[in-house]
């Protein structure tokens, strides 16, 4: 055995000195390599750590277009609340009605309202109660006139009924306008409704207009002539600026 590990190691004496006597500097030859290896090291980190700050940059770039597209949804009402449910042509003509505790003095206008909600088209034109034409209908409410139409006619005692409102201020002037400019509003909803009573209380609202075209032909707090239209929008995103509750159904 030690035999046999001298006889190596004077094998690897004959080695080292073979290769010694082969090379010209080998400390040069050494310190070329090893520059060699710390460049091509230092060249592979180099370009390492680019791919990995193109590649971060990248990663930031996709991440921040989200975030700038959510920031925007929050500024912005999202357009599907807004939702169109259909859309309306009215007119009418008649007296505005101020004194609503005896029905049967109460006259009706004439004129109809044409109108969709959610697919389906609807008329409601004019109701007469015990002989007595009353509906479509114009009253005085504080400092606004609503003009009403129903789907069907009502009894003298307490109900409720659907009905499509159209409302403007009490100081309207006549000419073309827009409902914005005249603080128009248009609704589709339900009423609580008491003739006997004197009593028409909107009870809520499936749809509703701010946006469209008024043509009043005549208005001196009396007797009013105009014409109306626009489209008609889910309300539930107006919230608390409606004048009226949102009807559950």
């Amino acid at each position: 055995m030690k035999k046999s590990v001298c006889i190596f190691l004077s094998f690897l004496f004959i080695s080292f000195v073979l290769v010694s006597c082969g090379e010209d500097d080998p400390t040069v030859n050494s310190y070329d390599q090893n520059n060699e290896t710390v460049d091509e090291e230092t060249t592979d980190e180099t370009t390492d750590v680019t791919d990995e700050e193109v590649t971060d940059e990248n990663v930031v770039d996709e991440t921040e277009v989200p975030d700038e597209v959510e920031d925007n949804n929050t500024d912005v009402p999202d357009e599907g609340q807004w939702q169109k449910t259909g859309a309306f042509n009215l007119m009418f003509n008649g007296k505005v009605n101020v004194d609503l505790s005896d029905y049967t003095s109460i006259r009706g206008g004439e004129g109809d309202v044409n109108f969709s909600h959610d697919g389906m088209d609807m008329t409601f034109t004019k109701q007469t109660v015990i002989f007595v034409q009353l509906f479509p209908l114009a009253i005085l409410q504080g400092s606004n006139v609503a003009v009403l139409w129903l789907d069907s006619a009502p009894g003298t005692g307490a109900e409720t009924k659907q009905v499509f409102g159209f409302t403007f201020p009490s100081t309207a002037q006549a000419g073309d306008q827009t409902m914005e400019a005249a603080q128009a509003f248009a609704f589709y909803g339900d009423i609580n409704i008491d003739l006997m009573n004197g009593q028409f209380d909107i009870k809520c609202v499936r749809s509703a207009a701010i946006a469209g075209s008024l043509n009043m032909m005549s208005y001196d707090g009396v007797n009013t002539n105009f014409t109306a239209m626009g489209d008609l929008l889910d309300p539930t995103a107006a919230g608390s600026q409606l004048p009226y509750p949102v009807c559950a159904d």
